[in-house]
């Protein structure tokens, strides 16, 4: 008995002097306050995730007509313009590479620069029917989100569009032109 407590003892005393102790200065705790913003938008875009979550449900939304009667319009139009925004991804990189749009602060792509647009009517024709689908998609997702997120309402929409601000401009690669917070359009600058 008497050498468990001396190894107890001895052990103590190492530890407390190798600083191992909450007190100590060396200590570090760190907190962190997620506030209601940062919450509201895990919880958007935890609902946005959702949305293209089941890849069987996004096939079958074209593949089999007699499962889509089961599934609510909004949902169907989601469900939609999701899988059109992954049909379109590689024009809005290439788009976005050209610096021929750009990601808004307001959740939306536009046009940035029409100069290759004047010289090449199909690439015009091209980059507007891309806006606007892209910009309806997502007016759409946004717009079930909405609908789908606790303590949300149409009022909300402007903050859901300001998330996914933030989510895009994120997302941007370097060179891929953004507009900030004051409404001032640059490149992405390299992290």
């Amino acid at each position: 008995m008497n050498k468990t407590v001396l190894s107890i003892a001895l052990l103590i005393t190492v530890l407390a002097a190798a600083g191992c102790s909450l007190l100590s200065p060396k200590a570090k705790i760190e907190i962190t306050l997620v506030g209601e913003k940062t919450s509201l938008e895990n919880q958007v875009l935890g609902n946005y995730s959702f949305i293209g979550a089941d890849p069987m449900m996004l096939v079958s939304v074209r593949a089999l007509p007699d499962d889509i009667a089961k599934i609510s319009d909004e949902k169907k139009r989601s469900l939609l313009a999701y899988q059109n925004r992954l049909y379109n991804k590689d024009d809005y990189q290439r788009f976005m590479d050209m610096k021929i749009i750009g990601e808004n602060n307001g959740g939306y792509v536009e046009i940035r620069d029409t100069r290759r647009m004047d010289d090449d009517k199909e690439l015009a024709r091209l980059v507007n029917r891309f806006i606007q689908e892209e910009n309806r998609d997502r007016l759409i997702i946004y717009t079930r989100i909405i609908h789908i997120t606790q303590g949300l309402s149409d009022q909300d929409l402007g903050k859901v569009e300001e998330i996914f601000a933030h989510k895009m401009h994120d997302e941007a690669k370097p060179g891929w032109i953004i507009q900030d917070a004051s409404g001032n359009w640059k490149e992405k600058s390299a992290p």
